[in-house]
C-alpha cells in the first residue's frame, strides 16, 4: 500500500514538470513567432503621421560658426559660402562603378562652410574649430582629399581668423578688399600657430596612401556620420527630374 502511494506521488511530480515544460515551451514558441512576425516587413507597424510635430527650428551655426560665416561673406563678397555641406556634393568617384562603395565611406564627411563661384564650382572648404578641437584624422582626410581635388582646406578659430588675403589667395588667387578689418597681435600669433599647422598637415595630405587610414582614424573618433543623401556623387549633376524644380 504504502509502496503504491509513493510510486503514485512520483508519478504526479512527473507530470507536473512535464506539463510545466511543455506550458513554458509553447509559451517560448509564441514568443519567437510574435518577434519573427515583427520584423517582417509585411507586418511592421507604421507611425502615423502627427498633425502637431515635436519638432522647433534651430539655426545652422552655432555663435562661433557665425562670426566666421560674416567673416567669409565679407572676405569672399563675389562667392557664395555655403554652410555644412558634404564632400559627396561637389566631387564624384573616377570610376563610376566604385560610387557606392567610396559615398559609403564618404557619406558623412562635410565642411563648416564651402566657398563656391557663380558657376557652383567649389573653390574651397573651412572647418571652424570648436571647443574640443578637430581631430588630426579628420584634418587629414580632408585636407587629402580636398588638395587632391585642387580645393583649398583651411580650419580656423572664431576668435583669431586667419589673413583674409592669404585665404583669398589659396582659395581664388587673388587679395582680400582693403576693408577688411585690422587684427590684433593676439590674433597674429594664433594664425601663425594655426598656419604651422596648416603646414604639417598639408605636406601630409600630398602622401596618397595616408588616405584610407584617415578614414579609419576619423570613424575611431566618431566624427564621421550618416548622411543618407545619395546626391550627385552617384550620378550625373543634372540627372533629376524637371518636375522637382517645379516645387
Amino acid at each position: 500500500m504504502g509502496a503504491s502511494t509513493g510510486s503514485s506521488g512520483i508519478l504526479i511530480v512527473i507530470l507536473v514538470v512535464a506539463v510545466g515544460l511543455l506550458a513554458a515551451l509553447l509559451g517560448l514558441t509564441i514568443f519567437l513567432l510574435q518577434r519573427r512576425g515583427a520584423k517582417t516587413p509585411g507586418h511592421t507597424t507604421k507611425r502615423r503621421l502627427p498633425a502637431q510635430w515635436p519638432i522647433n527650428p534651430r539655426p545652422l551655426v552655432n555663435s562661433g560658426e557665425r562670426r566666421v560665416w560674416h567673416w567669409l561673406q565679407a572676405t569672399f563678397a563675389q562667392h557664395h559660402v555655403m554652410v555644412k555641406l558634404p564632400v559627396t556634393r561637389f566631387t564624384m568617384p573616377r570610376e563610376s562603378d566604385e560610387g557606392e562603395e567610396w559615398f559609403g565611406l564618404l557619406s558623412g564627411v562635410y565642411c563648416t562652410f564651402t566657398v563656391c563661384d557663380d558657376r557652383g564650382q567649389v573653390v574651397g572648404c573651412v572647418d571652424v574649430m570648436g571647443p574640443r578641437g578637430l581631430s588630426r584624422g579628420n584634418r587629414q582626410l580632408k585636407q587629402t582629399l580636398l588638395s587632391q581635388c585642387g580645393i583649398g582646406y583651411w580650419v580656423v578659430s572664431p576668435e583669431s581668423p586667419p589673413d583674409p588675403d592669404q585665404l583669398r589667395a589659396d582659395f581664388v588667387g587673388t587679395p582680400a578688399p582693403d576693408s577688411m578689418p585690422q587684427q590684433s597681435e593676439q590674433a597674429r600669433l594664433e594664425i601663425v600657430r594655426l598656419q604651422l599647422h596648416e603646414a604639417l598637415d598639408r605636406k601630409r595630405g600630398d602622401r596618397h596612401h595616408h588616405a584610407l587610414e584617415c578614414i579609419d582614424q576619423a570613424e575611431h573618433d566618431g566624427e564621421i556620420t550618416s548622411w543618407p543623401q545619395a546626391d550627385s556623387f552617384l550620378g550625373t549633376l543634372d540627372s533629376r527630374r524637371s518636375g522637382l524644380e517645379k516645387v
